[in-house]
């Protein structure tokens, strides 16, 4: 049986690439060069991709990622912007300015989020920010905001100091992620992409 699954796959490889016989010496071998591929984890094969359970998972996080994606980029930029202010009170008054265009700009979308949305929306921030939502409030707003913060998602049951996890709680997501090939999308934005 295995002597057949490795012949099916000896086939399969010289179907999908180009082959081309190299020869050395005395002997012959064939050299199959194939596209790029794309390797997910392989503790997700237990996982069905038509179950209702994952389709609705992976829409959320279709639909959450450009929101993540933009806040990453934008404390990037925030945090090169702020290294070169050294006045606290510059600091803080710049962290202000940018909230209040954030939320002009995202306030209605966000609010329209259901609560599940919002979880992988604050677990894909975390992904992308490098640290857990906690950290970046803390940094960000200071000590006390972060505590307010975390005890009203103590409330309906988060924790804004959990950390992300690709190869644990959150597997599936990066699965997602990976099998959309989400990292490696540019221009996708939250202003041109469409409305579900």
């Amino acid at each position: 049986m295995r002597a057949l699954k490795i012949t099916t796959a000896l086939t399969a490889l010289l179907l999908l690439g180009s082959t081309e016989t190299c020869r050395a010496q005395d002997s012959t071998a064939q050299v199959v060069t194939l596209g790029a591929a794309v390797v997910c984890s392989p503790s997700l094969d237990h996982v069905d991709s038509t179950s209702r359970r994952y389709t609705r998972l992976e829409r959320k996080v279709l639909k959450v990622w450009p929101y993540a994606a933009l806040a990453g980029e934008l404390m990037e930029e925030l945090a090169v912007e702020l290294e070169h202010v050294d006045n606290r009170q510059q600091r803080k008054t710049m962290i202000e300015e940018r909230e209040e265009r954030l939320m002009a700009r995202f306030e209605d979308d966000l609010k329209r989020l259901r609560v599940s949305e919002g979880v992988i929306l604050i677990r894909l921030i975390d992904r992308q920010a490098g640290q857990t939502s906690y950290g970046v409030v803390r940094e960000l707003k200071g000590r006390f905001s972060a505590f307010m913060w975390q005890g009203l998602a103590r409330i309906f049951g988060h924790n804004l100091k959990s950390e992300y996890d690709p190869k644990g709680e959150d597997a599936i997501i990066e699965h997602i992620i990976e099998r959309h090939r989400l990292e490696l999308q540019r221009g996708l934005t939250v202003e041109n992409r469409r409305p579900k």
